[in-house]
């Protein structure tokens, strides 16, 4: 066999985990390789807000901030797993698997970190509030009213290494790979790898790749560590496996599920596909972009407004507004019979949020005052709104998206405007009076800080009563993945495991291309990324201690 690379441990793709596994191999002293399908290293967690959740790390407790080891489990418990969470049953009531998984993030994650920062490969810090915090040193954790949630502030962290500008996600990502390059270690790009190469007896000891048409094989003598990215833009994978209709990604367009066919075919066991983490995205901007939604002025990461409302095709509000945005996006996939009443929803705001000059982070698709995208939808009443907003679904009719459409069932109720009218109406007293009786909006201190600027004069900064004339603005949103979260199940150490539960040799994996440690979960900001760089860290620690695999 004809080897055209090899190291002691190649990696698979070049995104947050997979530079943390790298970082880790080359500290341990063993060649590493990665691979990357895509153009330029750097992955998802290139372009994401580049925060990582890591509990009880070290930054927040040099603040005095504790976070208790028994919380910080129930925490993530109660949000990986709603349906099994115990307090007081034995692991919180979950699978020992799963139990553990969470255990060992707590237990190593702030090691991880603070190993990385001593390299010099990360440079963390606190991820600071926009000014509406409670907290001088932090935003609020996004589940902070929860009980389980004694230590809310500074858990996200992001990165700041000196003499690097850019996008948030660039920094977190390019400072591990300016390591890694100081060091001489190869990030081969447009290296798709499409195999795993095994012995008779089981050991994974390479890869096949595809680069540029032709067929490579890298040679991996101790391990291979998975870590490239969900299965977001393979379309068929979305329509079968996950539990929602989807109609768009953040997520590069690399992430088309290779690990979960290769994983499959070499006995792995798979778990939580169903689950992604998720947000809401302007559908017409889904649809011009092909599904690949990376601009953030058409992510409504935050509904911004005090009198911004969001209502179904039904015109009712459906969900808290301020909710974050995983929780909130999950609001689309309501069914009822073989009605979605939810499936695309209807964010309406009036013309004091359009000239609110406010330059806040969370605008999302709220554009600042004077300009217009294409996606925004304007009309002096909101029966002319209803009409333009029928007009802008019939252009879209018949359009399949990631895993739904535009379908015929996708329009205005007949009573859309007179209902639109009584939730309105309904919406400004609670707004009166700072009571949401309906979806307790702003009822926790996440929900008032990332309100932003508000005219409130309640104690609830979230609602101020809409206006009675127009214009009103309105953009058509539908559910979106930053990227899913399920393929084959590993161990507490990144090894993945077969279906008896022992491990496959030479295989590892981390990120988003494996069954997330947070299950259903999405923890805080840097929810996503936070384990795939603790997770990838402990991978390539570990690959690099597998014995050499004799061919």
């Amino acid at each position: 066999m004809i080897w055209h690379y090899d190291a002691d441990v190649v990696i698979v793709g070049a995104g947050g985990a997979a530079l943390a596994a790298a970082v880790a191999g080359v500290h341990e002293g063993v060649s590493v390789l990665l691979l990357e399908a895509g153009p330029q290293p750097g992955g998802t967690a290139s372009i994401s807000g580049g925060a990582f959740w890591i509990p009880n790390n070290s930054l927040m407790r040099s603040q005095g901030l504790m976070d208790p080891r028994p919380d910080a489990l129930k925490l993530m418990a109660r949000l990986s797993y709603p349906s099994l969470y115990d307090p007081a049953a034995s692991h919180l009531g979950l699978p020992k698997r799963e139990y553990d998984l969470l255990a060992a993030f707590y237990d190593h994650g702030s090691d991880v970190i603070d190993e990385l920062t001593q390299l010099g490969a990360l440079f963390p810090i606190i991820y600071p509030g926009f000014g509406f915090s409670p907290s001088p040193i932090s935003d609020p954790d996004y589940h902070a009213g929860l009980p389980e949630n004694v230590s809310p502030y500074g858990r996200v962290l992001g990165n700041a290494p000196p003499g690097l500008v850019g996008w948030p996600g660039y920094l977190l990502t390019q400072s591990m790979i300016d390591w890694l390059q100081a060091r001489h270690v190869p990030i081969r790009t447009n290296h798709r790898v499409v195999g795993a190469i095994q012995k008779k007896d089981g050991e994974v000891v390479g890869v096949e790749i595809e680069h540029h048409g032709a067929r490579k094989r890298a040679r991996a003598r101790r391990a291979v560590v998975f870590a490239t990215g969900g299965f977001s833009h393979a379309r068929g994978k979305v329509l079968g496996l996950q539990r929602g209709p989807l109609f768009g990604t953040g997520s590069v367009p690399t992430g088309k599920g290779d690990f979960l066919d290769i994983a499959a075919s070499l006995g792995a066991a798979i778990g939580n596909l169903s689950n992604g983490f998720y947000f809401q995205l302007a559908i017409e901007e889904a649809a011009a972009q092909n599904g690949h939604v990376t601009n953030v002025g058409a992510i409504a990461f935050g509904v911004y407004g005090d009198s911004t409302i969001l209502v179904n095709k039904y015109g009712r509000r459906c969900v808290n507004e301020k909710m974050p945005y995983h929780v909130r996006a999950q609001s689309h996939f309501l069914a009822l019979g073989t009605d979605e009443p939810n499936l695309v929803q209807f964010m309406i705001w009036d013309e004091a949020v359009a000239q609110e000059p406010t330059s806040w982070p969370w605008r999302g698709v709220v554009p600042a005052p004077g300009t217009l995208p294409p996606f925004v939808i304007k009309a002096n009443t909101r029966a002319a709104l209803a009409a333009a907003i029928d007009a802008r679904l019939d252009a879209l009719r018949g359009q399949r998206f990631a895993a739904s459409g535009v379908v015929p069932s996708v329009k205005l109720d007949p009573n859309f405007v007179t209902n639109l009218d009584a939730t309105i109406t309904r919406f400004n007293g609670f707004a009166a009076t700072g009571v949401d009786l309906d979806f307790q909006r702003g009822a926790t201190s996440f929900e008032n800080a990332w309100q932003g600027p508000s005219r409130s004069v309640t104690a609830n900064r979230t609602m101020h009563p809409m206006s009675a004339s127009g214009p009103y603005y309105a953009v058509i949103l539908g559910a979106g993945t930053l990227d899913t979260c399920g393929g084959p199940i590993t161990g507490t150490d990144g090894r993945v495991l077969r279906p008896d539960g022992t491990g496959i040799p030479g295989l590892f994996g981390a990120g988003n291309c494996i069954a997330s440690p947070a299950g259903r979960g999405y923890w805080g900001a840097g929810g996503t990324i936070g384990p795939a760089l603790v997770f990838g860290f402990l991978a390539g620690k570990k690959a690099a201690h597998e014995p050499v695999h004799p061919l």
